[in-house]
């Protein structure tokens, strides 16, 4: 083997350390930089990907929103469909109660009052107008009593207050029978102008 004059070694030594300098810059300038690239590449990729699995998400909760919406606004008609209605509240009641009274014993209601028509009633802040009703009647002790439960049962948007008794006095009437008025507090649906 040839030994390599002293010229040719520095040379050598020279040589391969610019080649290793170059393959320094070239790594750090070329793949390094390109590594880094697509590094922030990659993130930038799962940043969109977040985006778009979260704008899915709420397209799919805005699907969900949509359809509860939907079932509420008709569970609301068939409440709404039970309420007396912004005109003509008087005959919507007669028309209500009467199937209602004939088919208890022992109730009789004679009077209705027109309704009268609030803002305010028994919820406040409620979104409806409130229209009050003053009903007479005679009747047993027990059935009106059973008769103010079974209204409320029947109608539960419907409140019977002011409940004034007295005995049932005048001729031809029987005495064992009660007199009897109270108010009846029903939620009116607004038309749809007023809505």
């Amino acid at each position: 083997m040839n030994k390599l004059s002293k010229q040719q070694q520095e040379r050598i030594g020279a040589i391969i350390g610019g080649a290793v300098l170059i393959m320094g810059m070239l790594w750090y300038f070329g793949v390094n930089a390109k590594q880094e690239e697509l590094r922030r590449t990659r993130e930038n990729t799962r940043a969109v990907l977040k985006t778009l699995k979260d704008a899915e998400a709420e397209m799919t909760k805005g699907t969900e929103i949509a359809t509860q919406l939907q079932a509420s606004s008709q569970v609301l008609a068939k409440r709404e469909a039970i309420l007396a209605p912004d005109r003509d509240a008087y005959a919507w009641i007669i028309g209500e109660i009467n199937p209602f009274i004939q088919s208890r014993k022992g109730v009789n209601i004679y009077s209705y009052s027109q309704p009268e028509v609030t803002d305010e009633g028994i919820i406040p802040g409620f979104p409806y107008k409130w229209a009050t009703f003053r009903l007479k009647g005679t009747g047993y002790y027990y059935e009106f009593g059973k008769f103010f439960a079974d209204l409320e049962n029947q109608f539960p948007y419907f409140r019977v207050q002011n409940v004034e008794i007295a005995a049932n006095s005048g001729p031809g009437v029987e005495p064992e029978k009660l007199a009897y008025t109270f108010d009846l507090v029903v939620p009116v649906t607004p038309t749809s102008d007023t809505k």
